[in-house]
């Protein structure tokens, strides 16, 4: 008996270690963080595969609901892991972007354990419900026995116990705020208790709000440079600060003020700026009756700074005796390539249907002398059928029009109405794209009426006035009575004309050349032309009469 009962306990066991080494657990993960790059695979890293976090036998896979699965091998107890994408550098961290512990599932408990990822080690936490703030450095006139907090969105700027730092052992303040019930954004200051105390800038200048955002970080660290309150006497120097350079600087560069100080020696060290932040640098200097011109490098004429395009500039001039603060923008450096581009880069995105497939495209404007034909500004067509066109950044602003090689087909606007030159300025734009409405020689049919709406009138136009058209169609007469407009039902005013020709000029009154219109500042303007063919409404304003 005693061995057939031990027959079967056997018997019961085998069955049960067999069943156990059958049983296939599954982890899934049903949530990753927005800010996952797409594409990339994730990986379960554990004791079972020695703690490999590219193992690619241990890839997990995609499904349609997008979430991750993975069947680990037949086994029995406990196993530990960890979720990765690729090598321990991404590893999952927790919701603020801390490490955790190894995860365990229990091999035969579970059939699939949901997990989800809360954010990757080398990825900015999204959804962190607390920042802890940390004072590096507070200035030195800061009263000993005063507490510092905060005043900020989240306490209605009204600082109380529960907004007081806390200062450590090495005597740095710090606070951790949780993160507001709606948002993620904070605007704050530190106070010495209200904001008749708060901080300013190194030269007791009110500064603006500081502004936090919860998720991209969980610890703030930052220096307060002064208190409005506590101005620092000014000492008799002038203080140059850089609060600008170029994105290309390279980082550990120095900065060099380089001058007649110094025989424009570019190496000098005894005239390296102090970086005293990411992208702000100062260097003082003793007042004195003396006039300085200066330039910056980083070591080397080869390295002097230029203007945004990579130009050289000239020397900057500052009278030591007159100034207190000097600050400086550096625009670029003549060894790494401009901020910006040389050239600007004008695209024809879209042309009339009926532009001839012959004819070669021109760009007239202030920087060739509105040369309707010159051959270095012609448009070359690309294989996609775009004109494109390069030219120098020469002056602050260009003004253009295009052209088929003559005034006589220059662009004109939807309704064949003589259009203002294109105007852009330089520094706005690397890339330009224009869009060319008509040809004035290619209208694109005949109408016998046009109609012209006057869609608004100076406010001060007396409610009782009749409103007529002058033109080369009626001897230039402003107060003919055949040529009034009328009113539409929205007001607006109109007019429908019996006009022969290709191309006719006019201008609105109210009667008489005493009262016809003018621009904004009350000169005369240009005869308004209108080339027949292209629309049959065109539409215009009426800036301001000459008499009002």
């Amino acid at each position: 008996m005693e061995s057939s009962n031990r027959h079967k306990i056997f018997i019961v066991s085998t069955a049960l270690l067999l069943f156990a080494s059958c049983h296939r657990a599954v982890i899934k993960v049903d949530d990753i963080p927005a800010n996952t790059p797409k594409g990339q695979p994730l990986f379960v890293a554990g004791n079972f595969n020695n703690w490999d976090p590219g193992d690619q036998s241990y890839q997990m896979t995609l499904n349609q609901d997008s979430s991750y699965t993975y069947q680990l091998p037949p086994g029995f107890g406990s196993v530990e892991y960890k979720i990765t994408r690729g090598d321990w550098t991404t590893v999952e961290t927790d919701v603020c972007g801390y490490e955790i512990g190894n995860r365990i599932m229990v091999l035969g408990n579970e059939d699939t354990t949901t997990i989800s990822v809360e954010s990757w080690n080398d990825l900015d936490p999204l959804n962190c419900p607390r920042l802890t703030v940390v004072l590096k450095n507070i200035p030195e006139n800061t009263p000993e026995n005063e507490a510092l907090s905060l005043a900020g969105s989240f306490n209605s700027w009204n600082p109380d116990q529960s907004s007081v730092l806390q200062k450590d052992s090495s005597g740095k303040y710090s606070i951790t705020i949780p993160r507001p019930p709606k948002g993620k954004d904070v605007e704050f200051k530190v106070t010495r208790g209200d904001l008749s105390t708060s901080e300013s800038d190194e030269f007791g200048n009110v500064r603006p709000n500081r502004l936090a955002s919860f998720g991209k970080k969980d610890t703030l660290e930052l220096s307060v440079e002064g208190w409005v309150d506590l101005p620092v006497s000014k000492q008799n120097k002038v203080e140059f600060i850089c609060k600008n350079i170029p994105r290309n600087t390279p980082e550990g560069d120095n900065i060099i003020l380089v001058s007649n100080l110094n025989n424009w020696d570019p190496y000098d060290r005894e005239f390296v700026m102090r970086k005293t932040g990411k992208n702000f640098y100062t260097f003082s200097m003793p007042k004195r009756n003396y006039t300085l011109e200066y330039k910056f490098t980083r070591g080397g004429w080869h390295t002097v700074e230029t203007d945004p395009y990579g130009y050289d500039i000239s020397n900057r001039v500052t009278d030591l005796n007159g100034s207190d603060t000097v600050f400086i923008d550096i625009q670029g450096w003549k060894d790494l390539p401009g901020s910006l581009d040389k050239n600007v880069t004008i695209i024809l995105s879209e042309l009339p249907p009926n532009t001839p497939e012959e004819d070669r495209l021109y760009l007239a404007g202030n920087f060739n002398g509105f040369d309707p034909n010159r051959a270095r500004f012609r448009f070359e067509k690309t294989t996609g059928g775009k004109y494109v066109l390069n030219i120098p950044r020469e002056n602050h602003y260009m003004e253009f029009k295009v052209t088929r090689g003559s005034w006589k087909t220059i662009e004109v606007d939807q309704s064949g109405s003589e259009m203002p030159n294109r105007n852009y300025l330089y520094k706005d734009y690397d890339t330009l794209y224009i869009k060319v409405a008509n040809w004035k020689d290619k209208p694109a049919g005949y109408n016998e009426r046009t109609t012209i709406v006057i869609d608004a009138l100076p406010e001060n136009t007396p409610p009782s006035s009749i409103i007529y058209i002058a033109g080369t169609f009626n001897d230039w007469d402003p107060g003919n009575r055949d040529m009034t407009f009328k009113k539409l039902a929205d007001g607006k005013s109109y007019i429908t004309l019996h006009l022969n020709g290709d191309y006719v000029e006019f201008k609105i009154t109210r009667g008489g050349w005493y009262n016809c219109e003018v621009d904004l500042n009350g000169w005369d303007i240009s005869n308004r032309g209108l080339n027949l063919g292209f629309a049959d409404t065109v539409h215009i304003s009426v800036a301001r009469w000459r008499d009002r």
